[in-house]
């Protein structure tokens, strides 16, 4: 079943369920976005920031990557395909509407019959977004790529070439952003916010994507290193989100009661297979074997290394938080978490508090989760900012290096609001960010993805593409 299959059964799940209560797939107010950064780790933010709204429209949130050799990769605009006699590795462009990295990625690999290896990405972009990006495609034709025929991706060739993309190997991504808000009540605070971040830059800490549309994924993460490898899947199948509507939450939780009861799990699940799309392989392989509960993991690889790198990027966000609400210097560059030798010091006390510092030897358990000695920058600068006033708000563009979140430039920014309800204060209307910035449209690609670029109270939130 391909991922536009799984989410109309799963529509038609919730349409039924909205036609007898709609309160059931309803939340009763967006989630207070100071709430949602205490989650993961981040208390130190100004409560004097303006109010501010994103994705409303998935062309409100523009990715455009930038590649390790300085190429941007239009979202809107395609370069001259560049042919090789070498025809090992197609390169190109994955263009992309409402739909997460991984689930494109699975989708590619699904329409060309390839391995995990032949198709790879430097990195994972936005879900609820317009996104471009590159991949290698190993033993592919320009000709196959162009044939698939997706309604949330195409690909672009861009050349015939070798070698294959590692995570990582990009300079960075451009973000042309639509942030709605009331602009006469919010401009003093806009434009303070706005000029510090320009001169000063931003700390670099993991935005809430990083954590998962439940945000829990740091969590099951920590669960893991516990050892709990059993709570953790148990979590990962039936622990509800803070914020899911009542619908979601009862599901999860009836996959809480029946955890064990295999067959009931899967019988369940099958009216949400876009939901369940991953715990679904989990449980099929704990039915062959409920003992081999690791094996059962390797199904799901990518998500498993998420939860671990998700719980090192909530200890980066507390050791960050503490050090600014206790008048402590940072140094310039942050150690990641997991070293190979052990606990480091800026992370040791949260660690020995999680029961997580014995994580050398619990993750060598996982040979697929790398453990390495590696920094990030703690202030990030962005380049080429820039923000143009717009009647629904502003629109901000700006590039950033690798391993850096635009949601956290923008938390610094504005009291960044998201998903639904759409509080009654957000201006709506279309805005052709690209067009507004002087360079491009949207407007190309409302062709391919027309029935994705509408409000996002148009799209059952649970089926967004996260």
């Amino acid at each position: 079943m391909t991922i536009a299959q799984m989410r109309e059964t799963e529509k038609q799940t919730v349409d039924a369920m909205r036609s007898q209560d709609p309160s059931r797939v309803e939340r009763a107010e967006v989630p207070n976005p100071d709430l949602v950064m205490g989650l993961i780790g981040v208390t130190y933010l100004s409560p004097e920031r303006a109010d501010g709204y994103i994705r409303l429209y998935p062309q409100d949130f523009i990715v455009e990557e930038i590649t390790e050799g300085g190429e941007l990769v239009r979202l809107d605009a395609a370069a001259e395909f560049a042919d090789s006699e070498d025809r090992r590795t197609l390169w190109a462009d994955l263009v992309k509407a409402n739909l997460s990295g991984p689930n494109a990625l699975d989708e590619v690999r699904r329409a060309l019959n390839l391995d995990e290896k032949q198709v790879m990405a430097a990195g994972i972009k936005d879900a609820v977004a317009l996104t471009a990006q590159r991949l290698s495609l190993r033993g592919v034709t320009k000709e196959q790529a162009l044939a698939i025929d997706n309604p949330n991706y195409f690909l672009r060739p861009a050349s015939y070439g070798s070698g294959a993309l590692q995570i990582g190997q990009l300079k960075g991504n451009r973000f042309t952003i639509t942030i709605r808000g009331q602009v006469e009540a919010s401009r003093k605070m806009f434009d303070r916010a706005y000029n510090y971040i320009r001169e000063n830059g931003f700390l670099n800490f993991f935005g809430p994507q990083r954590f998962g549309s439940r945000l829990n994924v740091h969590h099951l993460g920590k669960r893991l290193i516990q050892g709990d490898v059993d709570g953790a899947i148990r979590a990962y199948m039936g622990e509800p989100g803070p914020f899911d509507v009542p619908l979601y939450r009862e599901i999860r939780q009836a996959m809480d009661a029946a955890y064990g009861d295999w067959g009931q799990m899967l019988e369940l699940s099958k009216h949400f297979p876009f939901t369940f799309k991953d715990e679904t392989q989990v449980i099929l392989a704990l039915q062959e074997d409920p003992r081999k509960t690791r094996m059962a993991l390797s199904r799901i690889k990518e998500q498993v290394r998420l939860w671990v790198y998700a719980y090192g990027s909530w200890l980066v966000n507390r050791a960050i938080s503490r050090a600014i609400l206790n008048g402590e210097t940072l140094p310039a560059q942050l150690p990641m978490p997991f070293s190979p030798r052990g606990p480091l010091p800026l992370y040791k006390e949260f660690m020995e508090a999680d029961g997580t510092a014995g994580y050398v030897q619990t993750l060598s358990q996982y040979p697929y989760i790398n453990l390495a000695d590696r920094t990030i920058p703690t202030v990030m600068m962005p380049q080429n900012l820039e923000a143009k006033e717009i009647d629904q708000g502003w629109i901000v563009r700006f590039e950033l290096g690798k391993g850096a979140y635009a949601t956290s430039l923008l938390s610094h920014l504005v009291r960044m609001y998201e998903g639904l309800p759409v509080p009654g204060w957000v201006p709506d209307g279309e805005v052709d960010a690209l067009a507004a910035m002087g360079e491009g449209s949207v407007e190309s690609l409302r062709k391919k993805f027309g029935k994705f670029m509408v409000r996002r109270d148009a799209v059952d939130e649970d089926e967004e593409g996260e």
